[in-house]
């Protein structure tokens, strides 16, 4: 699965469930929402006043592991 600011949040969280720490890292209610199934990352970063790009990015890189964590970490230094 390809994560991008245009994927549902449910999705994700159904398929990679390490990504939860991500939403809870920025403090977002997406994983006990009611409307996870429908919400993209996009919708769900504007709600908590979070770039789409970098929520996607961060989630993208929980999945991959703790190398690409660390280079996504050093990139936004």
């Amino acid at each position: 699965m390809s994560i991008s600011p245009r994927s549902l949040v449910g999705a994700i969280l159904e398929e990679h469930p390490e990504t939860l720490v991500v939403f809870l890292r920025n403090r977002m209610h997406c994983p006990g929402c009611v409307m996870v199934r429908f919400t993209t990352v996009a919708e769900a970063a504007a709600n908590y006043r979070l770039d789409a790009n970098e929520l996607a990015a961060e989630l993208l890189a929980t999945v991959a592991g703790p190398v690409a964590q660390r280079f996504v970490a050093e990139a936004a230094r």
